[in-house]
């Protein structure tokens, strides 16, 4: 049977406690959905087994489905059976399954029976699914034992124990990209909360440290999302999920608060929120600490545990939107800031067979002396930015407008309308001789002219501000300042990837970079064959 794009794994409780059988089956589940799996396990014993247990057997759960699928694949463990388990409730509404999404597969294993009539919201057509698990342990991969580990961190003071549970729990995240690591830390939270948990969504600056923060998500989709796989795991449990601006956050000021679960990475971050609470007479919050993963996808240069940070240089060179349309020649507008890398991806792209226009070579065609551009510019400028041979001098030109946001305004009034009539020009020769091919407009300005509306994909080329800086100081021989004022006069990164259906970043060795762009063009040339 192929994949399909939703499916739900039941699972009865005697296979998630025998870590082989449980290895064997998640990996032959996550090849029957394309993108998401659902499970669910069954014939939980009532207040029989510890909080710990359940969290490492969710927690292992997680861990094989990272390793079996592929990347960004996403898994949800309902934790339903589990709450009543531990509760000692026997709810038999949580028999039905209500998802966010439609199940198209259900999945059992062996000759289990069927859960179909469980499903709330089911595909048409939905299909059920039986795997033929060998059960025989000595076949089997071992995964990680289910059995407490050694800590890889430090207990803190107030460290919570890991078997009670609390009224009212917390905890705080950019949860980017929700990947397994963030579904492990909500679902520890859960496991241990009775009645509430609030989850701050960082927001603002404290996005902008991060790697690659261009690439994060805005903050109410991630809670969106946040929401949306919170009442598919649990959805008996109170809510809340706010966006934060600093480290506290709702831990702060409300005193109904009791416990804080962190990573191991986070851990000094619940030190500093109980200090503030100790300095304004509040009770302090139990902490409980959780494991990273390893990230078994992770490529070069990136981090060796699961990390938003991974997720988002992995976008770097792929489609975060699809093209606009489809038109031959097909139009790439490519842009970025100065010193972003852009001219050497340009070449790049004329390399793999790209047509490519410079919009900079058609500014200088329009202010040739005799144009109508170049009388313009003289008028209002004044000689003084001509050279010996009275043409325009570019050098002499920057400053006064890099300087000056109006000169800067009434120099793209003079120059932009030209170099768009110059380059539709090109552009419809082109049409007229049959070329098939991909044209890239390289435009630094491309966004701000409002040239985007010409192209059928916008790739942005960006390095960090810092980055930036450094790089027009080796390259230009101006000063830290100086440089930094030409990169503020300049449309910021995040404006630039708020448009972008392709990101490319030149941080890295050059080699990174051109396997970003041939991932890119790889789409590009998929796109138009189908």
């Amino acid at each position: 049977m192929s994949p399909v794009n939703t499916g739900i794994l039941f699972l009865q409780f005697s296979s998630v406690i025998n870590p082989k059988l449980l290895s064997k089956i998640v990996s032959a589940a996550v090849q029957k959905a394309e993108k998401l799996l659902y499970i669910k396990v069954k014939g939980l014993p009532l207040s029989e087994t510890k909080i710990s247990t359940y969290n490492r057997i969710v927690n292992q759960i997680y861990h094989l489905s990272s390793r079996s699928a592929v990347d960004r694949f996403d898994t949800r463990v309902i934790l339903t059976d589990f709450k009543d388990s531990l509760l000692s409730l026997n709810d038999s509404s949580t028999n039905k399954v209500q998802t966010s999404c439609l199940i198209d597969t259900v999945i059992t294993v062996n000759q289990e029976k069927s859960f179909t009539e469980y499903i709330l919201n089911k595909r048409n057509g939905m299909t059920n699914e039986v795997l033929q698990v060998d059960s025989h342990l000595s076949d089997c991969e071992t995964p990680l034992n289910l059995e407490p580990q050694q800590k890889k961190f430090v207990d803190l003071p107030n460290t919570a124990d890991e078997d009670r549970m609390y009224d009212h729990v917390v905890i705080g995240g950019t949860f980017d990209n929700l990947h397994s690591g963030h579904k492990m830390l909500i679902s520890a939270a859960i496991l241990r909360a009775k009645k509430s948990l609030t989850i701050g969504v960082t927001d603002s600056i404290m996005i902008k440290t991060k790697k690659l923060w261009e690439l994060i998500e805005p903050c109410q989709t991630r809670i969106k999302k946040l929401e949306e796989f919170l009442m598919d795991v649990e959805p008996r449990l109170e809510y809340r999920v706010v966006p934060i601006t600093d480290l506290y956050g709702p831990t702060k000021d409300d005193p109904a608060l009791q416990l804080l679960v962190v990573s191991e990475e986070t851990q000094r971050g619940g030190l500093k929120i109980n200090e503030l609470r100790k300095e304004k007479g509040m009770n302090l919050l139990d902490i409980h600490t959780i494991s990273i993963i390893d990230d078994h996808h992770a490529g070069v240069e990136e981090e060796s545990k699961i990390s938003s940070s991974s997720f988002r240089k992995r976008l770097l060179g792929s489609h975060i939107k699809p093209p606009k349309f489809k038109t031959k020649p097909f139009v790439i507008g490519l842009t970025g800031g100065t010193a972003s890398g852009k001219s050497t991806i340009a070449k790049r792209l004329k390399g793999l067979g790209a047509h490519t226009i410079s919009c900079d070579q058609l500014g200088h065609l329009a202010y040739k002396k005799g144009t109508e551009c170049y009388h313009q510019m003289v008028e209002y400028f004044g000689p003084a930015i001509l050279n010996e041979d009275n043409e325009i001098d570019r050098k002499k030109l920057g400053p006064l407008v890099f300087s000056n946001k109006e000169h800067l305004e009434r120099l793209n009034m003079m120059v932009w309308p030209e170099i768009r009539r110059l380059y539709t020009k090109e552009i419809n020769e082109l049409r007229e001789r049959n070329f098939q091919g991909v044209v890239v407009l390289d435009a630094a300005v491309l966004l701000e002219a409002g040239w985007q509306e010409d192209c059928a994909d916008v790739w942005v080329a960006m390095i960090p501000k810092e980055e930036a800086i450094k790089r027009i100081v080796e390259r230009d021989r101006l000063s830290p300042e100086q440089a930094a004022k030409r990169v503020e006069c300049q449309l910021s990164n995040s404006d630039r990837v708020a448009s972008a259906n392709v990101v490319i970043c030149s941080s890295w060795e050059p080699e990174v970079t051109a396997a970003q762009v041939l991932k890119a063009w790889k789409f590009v040339q998929e796109f138009l064959e189908n």
